[in-house]
């Protein structure tokens, strides 16, 4: 859809799911990406599925919620690519799936050490190497989850507000050094972690969670990780300038409904 030829970029969570997705986009439209992840077997079979492609993949294992490894993978791509003029900030986990009551401290800081920690560390270290390459694209993932509160899934909520309120702050803070920093709130998406999170929530009938879930969406069904990486390809590729600070909903009409 767009071509990202010549430039340099970084995408977290990379070995899965919409992550995964988003960097065969990018590799296949030429982009040339380090791809960051918790554990080296999802990237490495990933970078043998793109060795053809027209853009070069450096592979990362890492992890994300530690400050050395994000600083880390972007003096990766920086040495090994060039300048860094695109990020996807997307690694995340689905949370405990309890009440608040139920929650321990240890969840909720596992939960958001990934979800809002790694998100932070991300753009702390990225945001200079922009400004030293001129500018670029920031794409974070949120939720739906960051724009309405969610039953038994206050750890996961908090977190993804969060990622919501450092997107604004980064887009003001970035906007003079020509740096657009956006974020996507996907509702339900076709994703081994969204499978997870049926399971946790009814490990006997995972299915009847994912039929539950379909009732609530005007378009009758989950999205796809292909649909929100068109989207996330999008916004990195800068074709519209003036696209700063935005919140993009991808949820099939379900806020509308």
């Amino acid at each position: 859809m767009y071509s990202f030829s010549g430039r340099n970029g970084i995408v977290t969570g990379a070995g899965s799911g919409i992550g995964l997705a988003v960097t065969e986009k990018l590799v296949t439209g030429g982009g040339n990406v380090v791809a960051v992840g918790r554990r080296a077997e999802p990237l490495d079979a990933l970078a043998a599925k793109l060795a053809g492609a027209p853009g070069r993949l450096v592979t990362f294992a890492g992890d994300v919620t530690e400050e050395s490894t994000a600083k880390a993978y972007v003096e990766r791509a920086e040495q090994d690519l060039g300048p860094v003029s695109f990020f996807f900030n997307n690694a995340g986990v689905g949370g405990a799936h309890k009440s608040i009551v139920d929650t321990t401290l240890d969840e909720l800081d596992a939960t958001m050490a990934v979800n809002f920690r790694a998100v932070f560390l991300g753009l702390k270290h990225v945001i200079p190497a922009m400004r030293r390459a001129g500018g670029g694209q920031i794409a974070n993932n949120g939720s739906l989850l960051s724009l309405r509160g969610g039953l038994n899934r206050c750890d996961y909520t908090a977190s993804k507000h969060a990622v919501l309120g450092l997107t604004r702050s980064a887009a003001a803070e970035c906007a003079k050094d020509n740096i657009q920093v956006n974020i996507v709130c996907p509702g339900p998406v076709d994703t081994p972690l969204q499978r997870l999170s049926e399971e946790m929530v009814n490990p006997a009938d995972p299915d009847y969670e994912r039929r539950r879930y379909e009732t609530g969406i005007p378009m009758g069904r989950y999205g796809t990780p292909e649909e929100v990486a068109d989207t996330i390809v999008f916004l990195l590729s800068g074709t519209v300038p003036y696209l700063n600070g935005s919140t993009v909903v991808l949820d099939g009409a379900y806020m509308a409904a």
